[in-house]
């Protein structure tokens, strides 16, 4: 029997952006390089995610953490359309088998279709 996989592009301090449940268990973290243990992704495509992902990451203020982001309010909506279009092409390769959304920071979960 086949398993059933969802993951969810989204970002979160610390964390990998890829979250992947299996047959419907908890959701888990992967990070860029760990994320080709459960699907097979494209060089090209984990490097966009990892970059798009660092991007944010850097932007954490340890001296005032509810200070942290991206500040400007088009260069946030220009990631999380960035964000989205990652998902999209997670998507266009991981095909039909695998269920895809993307959560936007602040926003609710959107799932993306093949």
């Amino acid at each position: 029997m086949n398993s059933t996989i969802a993951i969810m592009l989204q970002f979160d301090w610390g964390t990998g952006p890829f979250w992947v449940s299996v047959d419907g268990e908890i959701p888990y973290d992967c990070c860029p390089d760990e994320i080709n243990e459960v699907v097979p992704l494209s060089d090209e495509l984990i490097d966009a995610v990892a970059e798009w992902d660092e991007r944010m990451q850097r932007t954490y203020n340890d001296d005032v953490p509810q200070d942290s982001g991206i500040q400007d309010p088009e260069e946030e909506a220009r990631w999380k359309d960035e964000g989205r279009e990652l998902a999209r092409r997670l998507k266009a390769e991981v095909g039909a088998d695998v269920r895809v959304e993307y959560a936007p920071l602040g926003g609710a979960v959107e799932i993306i279709e093949g």
